[in-house]
């Protein structure tokens, strides 16, 4: 394929100029040119490599703000900009209300802004250059995050030679409210990923990067969100294999996917009525609600969320929905098992995987809230469906399904820091390993002519993403949220972090240096093991980012020998291999937690309803 845009574009490549770097200030600043305006950005030295320069765009709008009128619509291009732009800001987070870190509202609502970094700067007249692209999409269950927060710096990545974007989107009610009709359909937050990708497609040549070899990335929501633009018809060009059209060509979803429990709203409408109702507007047609919910500040939006969540922070108010009535606009037309069963998504490399304990981030989070604990040991019935969020079943099913789940991993032990361990393995297959294994199982069979490569990350590196959250690092302690350097209550620390084990966000501690938690690993195969396994996962990761497999063959090396230290074997019908990511990083022939992935496709699960038809295929 061309590394071009598509052939409109080239006729305006006459008048765009090169990459210069000029004095500003006093200081030299990086500048690039494109068809749409020039961006100012600014220049450091790489974490690790300190004779590595770096090139960072920072806070580029991509959308024109999604305020007033905009509200609740389709993101509209920006356009061009008429003098340079000074992209040297941050991207200021979207509007959320953050209850994980106890900050409440946060954000604004003009935030659908970009991040670009690159270490090359291309050249005119072609361009050309061979540095594939990375698009991050930020984790935070559709409610919270940021693409900018600085909590993952981009550094490793980009001394593998790959230029990175982060993105941020809409979340909440801004990012998702749906009336399940045209008045308000929702999956905004998804369509500013798409924009946001288009930008990529138009511009990023111009930031060194290729536009025909994008792969986007994400954990937990960008896990799932990665999944969903696959499954997308907004991500393809004209069909479901990639053209000069596609945005993507590449998906790496980490610990989520568009199988996942919460990667979808079933009961959007009622959550819009019941946004709508309290905050005093007419409910009775939606062409009534939308105008009234987009003259009241925002601010008095947010402030409702807390109210929406039945218990503690479930279940998800708002999300993706399946909006088949936008018909040839439909975001997601379809269920996403029937989209994959009938061959309905882009025809790309997946990488797919779970951290042997991705559940602990919400074990921990309840266990430090005696209220929630005693809840669950004293009106399980009535909480524990909700936890597990069997929402999609019958009242009595619910139930049942909720006893035999709890019994088959808790025993009669009841919830507390004595059974933590069954509590986190449950949360883990529930929301984690059994959703990953029942996406991986269908999508990888369905998949045409590419490959599909899984893991489970199952080594404890030097800190954990717990860690931010307990404010262990003595920088964050300091520049505390909550003041004085206290930390938020729900995660006062009665144990390290590493007690929990390899929990949700950890891999992308390994893949990103963090200067909130005072982690830079380094890069090479002799020193500590969490060096060692952070300089394999990068290679692998660069390796399928450039090239669509981990460790592919190289030419002089012996077939049975790996130039990389080991052998990802790609997952495929009948030989379900994963990688278990560990200094000995070895391709195990799985299938991974057979037994326990045994018993939750036994259950009568809303997820499972098509299990019986796909079995005979697969």
């Amino acid at each position: 394929m061309e590394r071009s845009h598509p052939q409109r574009y080239r006729t305006v490549w006459a008048w765009v100029g090169v990459v210069v770097v000029v004095g500003v200030g006093g200081q030299q600043q990086p500048r690039v040119e494109t068809p749409w305006g020039t961006f100012l950005g600014k220049e450091y030295m790489s974490a690790r490599q300190q004779d590595r320069k770096i090139y960072a765009f920072t806070g580029i709008p991509y959308a024109k703000p999604p305020v007033g009128d905009l509200r609740f619509r389709t993101p509209v291009d920006y356009g061009a900009h008429s003098t340079p732009f000074n992209a040297t800001s941050a991207s200021p987070a979207c509007l959320q209300w953050d209850n994980l870190r106890g900050r409440g509202v946060v954000g604004q609502e003009d935030c659908l802004y970009l991040n670009v970094y690159t270490n090359t700067m291309p050249a005119p007249p072609d361009y050309y250059n061979t540095q594939p692209v990375l698009v991050f999409l930020h984790a935070g269950t559709w409610m919270a995050g940021s693409g900018g927060d600085g909590l993952f710096q981009p550094d490793y990545l980009l001394e593998s030679d790959v230029t990175v974007v982060t993105i941020n989107h809409r979340l909440g009610p801004f990012g998702f409210l749906s009336t399940e009709d045209k008045e308000s359909p929702g999956n905004y937050g998804l369509l500013d990923q798409v924009r946001a990708l288009e930008w990529v497609r138009d511009h990023v040549r111009y930031f060194g990067g290729m536009n025909d070899t994008v792969t986007v990335m994400g954990s937990g929501a960008g896990g799932i969100s990665a999944h969903l633009l696959v499954l997308s018809p907004k991500a393809r060009g004209a069909s479901i294999y990639p053209d000069n059209s596609a945005l993507i060509h590449k998906a790496i979803s980490q610990s989520g996917t568009a199988y996942s429990p919460h990667a979808l709203v079933r009961d959007a409408l009622t959550q819009a009525l019941k946004l709508g109702l309290a905050l005093g507007c007419p409910t009775l047609t939606s062409a009534l609600l939308l105008p009234c919910l987009r003259a009241i500040p925002a601010s008095k939006i947010i402030e409702q969320m807390p109210s929406m969540y039945k218990w503690d922070e479930e279940p998800l108010p708002f999300g993706p929905v399946i909006d088949a009535w936008q018909g040839d606009e439909a975001f997601l037309p379809d269920e996403p098992n029937h989209l994959i069963r009938h061959k309905q998504f882009l025809q790309v490399p997946w990488l797919v995987g779970t951290n042997r304990n991705d559940g602990a981030f919400r074990v921990q989070d309840i266990l430090k809230d005696s209220s929630l604990t005693m809840q669950l040991n004293k009106q399980w019935e009535k909480y524990g469906p909700i936890l597990l969020d069997l929402k999609d079943t019958s009242c009595k099913d619910s139930v049942d399904i909720a006893n035999r789940i709890r019994k088959y991993y808790m025993g009669k032990k009841a919830f507390g820091e004595e059974s933590s361990k069954e509590f986190v393995e449950m949360m883990t297959d529930r929301f984690f390993v059994h959703p990953t294994d029942h996406a991986t199982r269908d999508h990888c069979y369905y998949l045409q002519g590419k490959h599909c490569y899984r893991y489970e990350l199952v080594y404890c590196g030097r800190k954990s993403f717990l860690d931010f959250l307990h404010h262990q690092s003595p920088q964050e302690a300091a520049n505390s949220a909550f003041g004085a350097g206290l930390s938020n209550p729900r995660f006062q620390n009665t144990r390290g972090a590493h007690g929990w084990g390899v929990s949700f966000l950890d891999e992308l501690l390994f893949l990103f240096p963090s200067s909130k938690l005072d982690l830079i690993y380094k890069r090479d195969f002799d020193s500590d093991s969490a060096s060692r396994v952070s300089t394999h996962m990068l290679m692998l990761w660069a390796n399928f980012i450039k090239s669509s497999d981990p460790t592919p063959e190289l030419d002089g090396w012996p077939d049975d020998v790996s130039p990389w230290g080991a052998w990802w074997e790609p997952f495929v019908h009948g030989y379900h291999y994963y990688l278990q990511i560990d200094p000995e990083m070895e391709s195990k022939d799985g299938p991974l937690r057979n037994e326990q992935m045994t018993f939750w496709n036994d259950l009568a699960l809303f997820e499972n309803r098509d299990r019986n038809v796909l079995k005979d295929e697969l």
